[in-house]
């Protein structure tokens, strides 16, 4: 688009930093063959429809049930069940998901939780997750907005090309009848040669900077209540919203919240639209720490918009009087 407004907005889609250069391998999935077999025994009909077995990336942002079993056995397939520390020891995991741990992918940074950390702090527990060069990753956990974080993560590396989200996560795999695992799988460590992008994460200022730049469409994923300040969030914290977002709680993308699956593409749009985001927007996602931004960071890729994480998010943006805020129900 030649549209000045909209370079205003951009940082550059192109502009990766090469972080190292370091030795690649292969992931494998150990210890599998049976619970495929139980698997293709369980689901015949699905197991009838493979027709990629060496798949080199997913079909998008998002992956259904169907396409995990139909692709189970390939060979650079990771996929990682993001969770809190009690979660692994839930019990419950897709047959070959290795484990990682969502606390060790963010940091507190100025008073800040939730926030990106340096990128020599996100290679340990992503290689050790298995996560490399060559991987194709698939992502799931509970709530939503966790393997969304992750996604995120991965996304700022340079890596979303060949990352997905399992929709519907666990939920979806245990409703389809499909095999579980009591342990997390133990696998070969991954290397990564990281590809910073710039086009990710925004800051405050850059924000700020275009409050009026018809281009970009602020998100704001907290319930409606946090958006117009009416329930506060935190005792001293400022109430409301940037000037000029619009309120799409993260959660109503969801069909529910025990049934995690995304809604019908055309009502989940919709609720994009609506705010103003249109196929020249870049959609801003911001919460109160960035975690529910992430799932709508995760959304609006998936409808094909150029999208952004301000990670700071309203925990930052209230603490700078300074910085404008509305209250009540209408963006501005």
């Amino acid at each position: 688009m030649t549209n000045k407004g909209r370079a205003d907005l951009s940082d550059g889609v192109e502009n990766m930093t090469f972080v190292k250069s370091r030795t690649r391998v292969s992931p494998v999935w150990p210890g599998l063959a049976l619970s495929i077999c139980l698997i293709l025994i369980a689901q015949p009909a699905r197991a009838a429809r493979v027709q990629s077995p060496n798949t080199q990336e997913p079909p998008g942002v998002f992956v259904s049930v169907e396409w995990l079993v139909e692709h189970v056995e390939d060979s650079l397939l990771v996929v990682i069940h993001v969770g809190t520390t009690t979660a692994e020891t839930s019990g419950e995991f897709i047959p070959g998901a290795r484990f990682l741990n969502f606390q060790e992918i963010v940091r507190v940074r100025d008073g800040l939780i939730v926030e990106m950390p340096t990128v020599d702090q996100l290679l340990e527990p992503l290689e050790t997750a298995g996560v490399s060069d060559e991987a194709v990753v698939i992502l799931y956990g509970s709530p939503a907005h966790l393997p969304a974080r992750a996604y995120v993560t991965l996304d700022y590396l340079g890596l979303a090309d060949r990352v997905a989200v399992l929709d519907g996560g666990l939920e979806a795999w245990k409703s389809a009848g499909l095999p579980l695992a009591e342990t997390p799988a133990q696998g070969p460590r991954g290397l990564l040669t990281p590809r910073v992008r710039n086009d990710v994460l925004v800051s405050a200022d850059w924000v700020e900077e275009r409050l009026d730049n018809p281009f970009m469409t602020l998100i704001d994923s907290r319930p409606e209540g946090e958006y117009t300040g009416r329930v506060p969030v935190r005792v001293g914290a400022r109430a409301g919203h940037i000037p000029g977002a619009r309120n799409v709680y993260w959660e109503d993308l969801l069909v529910a919240p025990e049934n995690p699956v995304l809604r019908d593409l055309q009502d989940v749009r919709s609720r994009f639209q609506d705010p103003g985001a249109d196929s020249n927007a870049i959609v801003v996602n911001y919460c109160w720490v960035g975690m529910r931004a992430s799932y709508t960071y995760l959304v609006a890729k998936h409808l094909g918009y150029a999208t952004r994480l301000y990670d700071g998010s309203w925990n930052e943006w209230n603490r700078d009087d300074s910085l404008p805020a509305v209250t009540g129900s209408f963006p501005r």
